[in-house]
């Protein structure tokens, strides 16, 4: 089933952070693959820009995609600045 829905967040690390950043990120990857409608749900980092992260989900349909944003698992990106891991998260959807 091809998705029809699709979210992105682009995660840039504080200096000095950017592999455990990672590493949270793929965590927090890890638990929302497992939601419901979750065809995918990547951590890549920027070949050119080490600092920078992109998170991508792929959903079976919007419904879902809008569900997932109650996860308890999406609260991860809001402790990334908490955690001086993260200066700047882009939200696209």
């Amino acid at each position: 089933m091809p998705a029809c829905a699709f979210n992105t967040v682009h995660v840039r690390a504080t200096a000095g952070r950017s592999t455990q950043l990672g590493e949270r990120l793929q965590q927090i990857a890890q638990a929302i693959r497992t939601a419901p409608g979750c065809l995918g749900y990547t951590v890549q980092r920027d070949p050119f820009d080490p600092e920078l992260w992109t998170v991508s989900g792929h959903w079976a349909c919007v419904e879902q995609l809008n569900a997932h944003f109650s996860l308890p698992a999406l609260q991860g990106f809001i402790e990334l600045t908490g955690e001086r891991l993260a200066q700047r998260l882009t939200f696209d959807h």
